[in-house]
C-alpha cells in the first residue's frame, strides 16, 4: 500500500511531442529570416542609370532645301533658311547645291548667319564659310551649271537664319536662272 501511495502521489509525466503545425512554422521562419538577411545587400545595390545622348546627330537631324529662279540677271543671290528654333543650336555638317551662271564663272558661295530677332543676342556668332563649286555641263539656255558639294562645320544659335549667298561680284558674269542649296546637319539642345 505504501508503494501504491507513493505512485499516486507522484505526478504523472507526460511525453510532450511537437505538433506537426509547429514543424512547418519553424522551418518557414528560418527561411524567412535567411531571406531577410541575404536580401538586404541586393536591395542596397544601386541600379544603373538610364541615359540618353540627347545631342546625338541622328536624334534631331536637320535638312532644309531652298531654291529660287528670281536671281536671273543678278550678280548675287541669297537663299534664306528657317530660323533655328528656341532652345536649340544648329550644327551644320554639309552643303549641296547648284547655280546657273551665264559665262561659266565660279561664284563665291558663302554660308552666313542673319538674325530673325532684335536685338541680336550677345552670344550670337556669325559664321561665314566660303566655298567654291565645280563647273558642270554648258546649256545654251541656262548657261553653265555650277555644282557645290562640301562638308562644313558651322554653328547657329537660336534665332539665327542660315543664309546662303552666291556672289559673282566684279566678274562681269551673272546668274542665269536657277539657284538652289540644301543644308544638312543636326540640332542640339542648348544647356
Amino acid at each position: 500500500m505504501l508503494h501504491q501511495r507513493i505512485t499516486n502521489e507522484r505526478p504523472l509525466m507526460k511525453t510532450k511531442f511537437i505538433s506537426p503545425k509547429r514543424w512547418l512554422v519553424a522551418p518557414a521562419l528560418a527561411i524567412a529570416a535567411a531571406c531577410v538577411l541575404f536580401a538586404q545587400p541586393v536591395l542596397a545595390q544601386t541600379r544603373a542609370a538610364l541615359v540618353q545622348s540627347v545631342d546625338e546627330p541622328g536624334r534631331n537631324p536637320y535638312q532644309e532645301h531652298k531654291s529660287t529662279g528670281s536671281c536671273s540677271g543678278s550678280t548675287q543671290c541669297n537663299l534664306f533658311f528657317a530660323p533655328v528654333p528656341a532652345g536649340k543650336r544648329l550644327v551644320l555638317t554639309h552643303i549641296n547645291g547648284t547655280v546657273d551662271v551665264t559665262n561659266g564663272t565660279l561664284p563665291t558661295v558663302s554660308v552666313v548667319a542673319t538674325f530673325s530677332i532684335s536685338p541680336v543676342p550677345a552670344t550670337a556668332t556669325a559664321p561665314m564659310l566660303a566655298f567654291t563649286g565645280v563647273r558642270g555641263a554648258i546649256n545654251s539656255q541656262s548657261g553653265t551649271r555650277i555644282f557645290i558639294n562640301h562638308t562644313a562645320q558651322a554653328y547657329f544659335v537660336s534665332g539665327e537664319l542660315p543664309t546662303v549667298q552666291y556672289a559673282l561680284n566684279g566678274t562681269g558674269d551673272t546668274i542665269n536662272g536657277f539657284a538652289s542649296m540644301m543644308l544638312t546637319g543636326y540640332l542640339v539642345n542648348v544647356p
